[in-house]
């Protein structure tokens, strides 16, 4: 029986290759529709929905692995996966630079003035803002302590911050400062000048943040979300803006694209980005490396090396 890898994101000529050489006894192809046959199908580089779904429900499909480009997975049917024992792998680990970059960029444009000088730029108007902060001095809390919350704690701590973490377990984490877990958040939270969500979509992290928890935030504090749009309650965010948070910077939402006669985008007290965070100078050759390790493995019978996500925490 053939076997076949079906690649729905670009290869250079060089990962195909390797591809080929990685699982001679594999044919590579481009489309579900280049297969000879559904059943041939083994293993699927890159997700595109639309085709994607149609194969993981056709019931004569023979996946045994699926290799995502992002790390959040909660747009996939990982019930349905579970239940073909289709192993999953995602990208987490890639993204830590660009979303780290991404979270500074947006504190900087509130903290140094950025955004009131960009607006008054496009009026060909002169402003000068009185007071502006510092980061040095301040309490981050980083919510969702894997590799991108690492490399947000190194900066911070560069910045001359205090860092805290808030993980699952409340083991410590490199760069965190304190440690604590997501039981403990609500305790915690009024800590922090700044809280960096980082959180993926869950059950246990469905609107997380909400009316309660934010209303337990210091008054005249930032919220940035580069995590999920379903772990932030946006009507209870709206509100915390109107009373204690001073500004909040959103890359992801619960409806994408945010329509656009949302309230968000009327509010000068925060910054809309569409979901771009995570966008990487060269994502492929980011990405392929783990595809490439997890195939290795794969083909010699072993165990996935690299990021495989467990359907019982939904990551």
């Amino acid at each position: 029986m053939t076997k076949t890898i079906v690649s729905l994101r670009k290869l250079t000529e060089e990962q195909e290759n390797r591809i080929k050489e990685l699982a001679p006894d594999y044919t590579l192809v481009s489309s579900v529709e280049e297969a000879e046959n559904i059943e041939d199908i083994k293993i699927v580089y890159g997700w595109k929905s639309d085709e994607g779904n149609r194969l993981i429900h056709n019931e004569n499909n023979q996946i045994k692995w699926i290799q995502v480009a992002s790390a959040g997975v909660d747009y996939l049917d990982q019930g349905l996966l579970d239940e073909q024992d289709i192993l999953l792998t995602n990208s987490s680990g890639i993204h830590a630079n660009g979303i780290a970059e991404s979270i500074f960029g947006m504190l900087l444009s509130y903290t140094r003035g950025m955004d009131i000088s960009l607006r008054a730029q496009l009026r060909s108007e002169w402003i000068s803002v009185s007071t502006l902060l510092e980061l040095s001095g301040k309490t981050m809390m980083i919510v969702g302590t894997g590799e991108i919350g690492k490399q947000t704690g190194k900066i911070a701590q560069a910045f001359g911050m205090k860092t805290i973490g808030i993980n699952r377990s409340g083991g410590e984490v490199e760069y965190m400062d304190e440690q604590h877990t997501q039981d403990d958040l609500s305790e915690v939270i009024g800590k922090a000048d700044i809280v960096i969500n980082i959180l993926p979509m869950t059950d246990e992290t469905e609107n997380m943040f909400n009316q309660a928890l934010f209303s337990k935030m210091k008054d005249q504090s930032i919220f940035i979300n580069v995590g999920r749009g379903g772990t932030v309650d946006t009507e209870a965010l709206m509100e915390a803006l109107d009373n204690n948070l001073a500004y909040a910077g959103l890359d992801v939402f619960h409806e994408e694209p945010l329509p656009s006669d949302h309230p968000l985008w009327n509010r000068e007290d925060v910054l809309i980005t569409p979901h771009i965070a995570g966008r990487l100078e060269d994502y492929s050759a980011s990405l392929f490396p783990i595809f490439e390790k997890n195939l290795e493995a794969y083909v010699n019978g072993e165990e996935l090396p690299l990021n495989l996500v467990d359907y019982s925490k939904g990551y």
